[in-house]
């Protein structure tokens, strides 16, 4: 795991990041597709440019705003030092987010860039809730739709597990903290924070 830094360092890693991907973007737009082949080699090298890259810069996005989120609502009580994984999608057995006192893990969670809860998603979900469930500290689970929302409480409810689901939305650079529904808030107790 990484050291997250300050918000705004953060901030200005997603956007460098999302930066060189439209620089990549751009760069395969301007050349020429004349042919048929040139055509379906050009879609190729977008798809593999937008869908290496996409995912992950909203999801380190995603990340920034977890950690505001949990700042912002005084989930720790005191300051922490928070790690990020910020080019993983959970896969790996590390969660997305940690906020440390000292050595002590305060607060884990996970986070979900995705919006709909199907096939794959869906596996994913009940795997990254499972490994969540099994980690030290408070224990959090982020989300950005509300189909996303009620799957993860669902199946944080079926798992007995404590971890509070909480949707929030991507945020412009321009504000500080996501928005957090009334939805959402109602989801945090749900899981019975520790």
């Amino acid at each position: 795991m990484l050291e997250l830094g300050s918000f705004d360092d953060a901030r200005r890693k997603v956007l460098a990041d999302a930066r060189k991907s439209l620089t990549g973007l751009n760069r395969l737009m301007a050349e020429p597709a004349e042919s048929i082949d040139d055509t379906v080699e050009l879609l190729t090298g977008i798809r593999r440019q937008v869908q290496e890259h996409l995912h992950h810069i909203q999801h380190q996005q995603m990340i920034v705003c977890a950690a505001e989120w949990l700042v912002r609502h005084g989930v720790a009580g005191v300051p922490l030092r928070w790690l990020w994984n910020p080019r993983q999608s959970g896969e790996r057995g590390a969660p997305d987010l940690v906020g440390l006192e000292g050595e002590a893990v305060r607060v884990c969670a996970e986070v979900s860039a995705v919006d709909e809860p199907v096939g794959v998603v869906d596996t994913q979900m009940r795997r990254g809730l499972t490994r969540l469930a099994a980690m030290e500290g408070r224990r959090f689970y982020f989300v950005r739709s509300v189909s996303m929302k009620r799957r993860a409480v669902t199946k944080v409810v079926k798992g007995g597990w404590d971890i509070a689901v909480v949707q929030i939305a991507l945020q412009p650079e321009t504000q500080l903290l996501p928005r957090v529904s009334a939805l959402s808030l109602a989801g945090a107790s749900l899981a019975g924070n520790r």
